[in-house]
């Protein structure tokens, strides 16, 4: 997929650097995308309970992900997704492909707000809040993977007939909401192809298989308390 010589060379010079949280979470997409585009990158993490209040201050919109980029901020997971797709060959180069691959990268991006009122809530023991945001979450999932569902080709790609960085993306999530709601997937044989695909990639399996466990605030331990 062709781009202009100017991107190329900037791309080949560029140094990556990622900052996020001690967690998986939004950070997750971004790492696979780097893995499965099989470029250098180095990671920051920041614990969000002990050093975030005095962080917060150093980047620009006070919140992370960032993916520094030659020494510039990068925010926005969807957005840094979409970058590093673009600045490495896993983009699809029409334009309706590339618009319909993005609704679904949005549609699937909008349950983490969902999650992270959840985990809040659970942090501050809010249980009606806890028990809400649990259900509205599952409720919202099977939406998310029959429309992912419907997107995948033949060639078991969405909307393409080869992998691009939305695939990676999508996968990553999945990967993390079938840890969340054990099963949830089942339904859906082409979405969990979909995430086989992709954590077949060495890098991502690698990271998969060396991760940290979850942190506190994002573990799938007591999600729902009506199962307390």
């Amino acid at each position: 997929m062709a781009h202009t010589d100017e991107l190329s060379t900037i791309t080949e010079m560029s140094t990556y650097h990622l900052v996020y949280f001690n967690m998986r979470g939004r950070g997750e997409p971004i790492r696979w995308i780097l893995l499965a585009a099989e470029v250098d990158f180095s990671e920051e993490i920041i614990n969000v309970f002990s050093d975030w209040k005095d962080r917060k201050e150093d980047y620009d919109w006070g919140n992370v992900p960032v993916l520094m980029v030659d020494g510039n901020q990068l925010h926005q997971t969807t957005v840094i997704s979409r970058y590093l797709g673009e600045a490495h060959d896993m983009i699809s180069k029409d334009l309706w492909t590339v618009t319909r691959q993005q609704e679904l990268v949005e549609g699937v991006h909008d349950i983490t707000y969902i999650l992270s009122d959840l985990f809040i809530a659970r942090l501050r023991q809010d249980v009606a809040q806890q028990t809400n945001m649990y259900n509205k979450a599952k409720g919202r999932l099977p939406i998310i993977f029959m429309n992912v569902e419907r997107a995948i080709t033949e060639e078991g790609w969405i909307y393409s007939d080869e992998m691009t960085w939305v695939d990676v993306f999508v996968a990553a999530y999945f990967d993390l909401f079938n840890l969340y709601y054990p099963g949830i997937i089942d339904n859906y044989p082409l979405c969990q192809e979909l995430v086989t695909k992709v954590t077949s990639i060495p890098k991502i399996a690698k990271r998969i298989e060396e991760r940290p466990d979850w942190s506190d605030f994002e573990t799938p331990v007591n999600m729902n308390p009506e199962e307390e």
